[in-house]
């Protein structure tokens, strides 16, 4: 099974607009609540102009099956990522988690990746451990961080 990263393309936004508001996503999210498609569309453009925010497609041959976005701050590149309903539960968490590895080595001054989970998230939190990020408490959240 081939997994490879692509960069998000315009012609993502409808798709990336039904995987945030799908229930088992917005239950493990900071905000919970559902997302309107006014303010899915500006956050969307927002992030395809951003030169501090990179989002990619995780495709497995030619289908989508995930997403993964890092937002960087100084040399720290903050996860955010989900697996399609349908394809959870298959590994797909831990190959993004592994691929967005070697992405985040080709962005300069990035030194470390920071994930942040709900304590109660246990397939994310196992899917950090697994990928080798290290495990810190936090006080509303789990943080993992695997350094560069």
């Amino acid at each position: 099974m081939e997994l490879y990263l692509r960069e998000v393309e315009e012609a993502d936004m409808d798709l990336l607009f039904r995987w945030a508001n799908d229930p088992d996503v917005r239950r493990s999210a900071f905000h919970t609540e559902a997302i309107p498609y006014e303010t899915h569309v500006k956050w969307f453009h927002r992030m395809m102009e951003n030169e501090a925010a990179y989002l990619y497609i995780l495709c497995r041959a030619e289908e989508a099956v995930g997403q993964i976005r890092l937002d960087i701050e100084d040399s720290v590149a903050v996860i955010d990522y989900s697996v399609a309903p349908g394809y959870r539960g298959r590994g797909f968490g831990r190959a993004l988690l592994m691929l967005i590895k070697e992405k985040a080595m080709e962005i300069t001054g990035v030194k470390k990746l920071v994930g942040q989970v709900k304590p109660e998230n246990s397939a994310s939190i196992k899917a950090f451990e697994q990928c080798g990020y290290v495990r810190m408490k936090g006080e509303d959240y789990i943080t993992f961080v695997f350094e560069l």
